[in-house]
């Protein structure tokens, strides 16, 4: 009875956490809401959202999309249940851009056929939310087991291929008008976002599913840089077309006082900005999280340990343990170690 009740009281709270953490979530976008004299609904049509929004009222743009405060808090819920120790922080911050993204003003204009501002959304929901989201979890290992599905998505041509699909489909002229003007369809563009850049990221951090053996640092820093290209040649086309390629983008710039290229190339800019942080960031993450790794790996095989073994230590963890049991230093400084 006494082991019974102790799980009880051990498990109760962890199960109520989802139901406390939707509740804060939507009490937090509530009070925004209230304190800026925004909207309890999300807009539909940019149309309509046109003729509501002056750009000098940016600040009343607050509003609650229903489904997509519920999706960030039943997300968020799953991330602080199955985050690992210490990386609530990682969870926090998922958290806090997916609402940025589709509860502040950035998404009132972007919803309103702004195009910068829908880039914006774009790079916050698709890029940086789901990296932050993957790092909260523990590394996958060798010994977890396989979920063969998902390590086929997330084989990293294969992710890199969805990833650049998604990108491009959604920015298709005639699909971005159908996104604007229906509501469901805009809530699948966001899910979209989420979905394929996390499982761009799912082999460049190792969560869920391990990456290849032949995956390294270097061919991960490469698949950066091509991500990088990619926003690159996008920003390019919108620099420097001279054509605004989307009619119900340029008809709500217009309304919102704003000259269609003008607003293209800013949406170019805002990708070229982001992915040049995300990108150089993520290379020099890699390449400084490779070179401890290699010294570390290189120093336990000169201790005597397995190079194998050396080598899963290091890549999917143990390697402080096995360390301190061979009696190597973890870190070493240079020229003084």
């Amino acid at each position: 009875m006494t082991t019974g009740a102790a799980q009880t009281s051990r498990t109760s709270p962890r199960g109520a956490l989802p139901l406390m953490l939707a509740a804060g979530t939507v009490a937090f976008a509530i009070a925004l809401t209230v304190l800026t004299g925004g909207s309890f609904s999300a807009r539909t049509g940019y149309d309509q959202a046109a003729r509501e929004v002056a750009l000098g009222d940016w600040w009343t743009l607050w509003a609650i999309p229903p489904v997509e405060v519920a999706l960030t808090g039943v997300l968020t819920a799953w991330l602080l249940i199955n985050a690992r120790p210490g990386a609530r922080g990682f969870v926090a911050g998922c958290a806090a851009v997916l609402l940025v993204a589709v509860c502040s003003p950035i998404a009132g204009l972007a919803q309103s056929g702004l195009l910068s501002a829908h880039m914006m959304q774009h790079v916050l929901i698709g890029g940086i939310a789901p990296l932050l989201a993957l790092v909260a979890l523990r590394q996958a290992t060798p010994a977890d087991a396989r979920r063969r599905w998902l390590a086929g998505l997330a084989s990293p041509g294969v992710a890199f291929g969805l990833w650049v699909a998604s990108t491009v489909v959604w920015l298709l002229p005639d699909v971005h008008h159908e996104v604007l003007v229906h509501q469901p369809l805009w809530i699948l563009q966001q899910i979209a976002f989420f979905v394929f850049g996390a499982i761009f990221w799912i082999p460049v951090t190792e969560r869920l599913v391990t990456a290849p053996r032949w995956y390294t640092t270097g061919v991960a820093c490469g698949f950066m840089i091509a991500m990088w290209f990619v926003g690159l040649t996008i920003a390019n086309v919108y620099w420097f077309s001279g054509t605004a390629f989307y009619e119900s983008h340029a008809a709500a710039a217009q309304s919102l006082g704003m000259e269609p290229l003008e607003d293209q190339g800013m949406a170019g800019t805002v990708m070229m900005v982001t992915h040049c942080f995300i990108a150089f960031g993520a290379v020099g993450v890699l390449f400084f999280r490779a070179a401890r790794e290699k010294s570390l790996q290189q120093r336990l095989v000169e201790a005597g340990v397995d190079s194998e073994r050396a080598r899963l230590a290091v890549r999917y963890g143990g390697a402080d343990e096995l360390a301190h049991e061979v009696g190597v230093p973890v870190h070493v400084r240079a020229g003084i170690d």
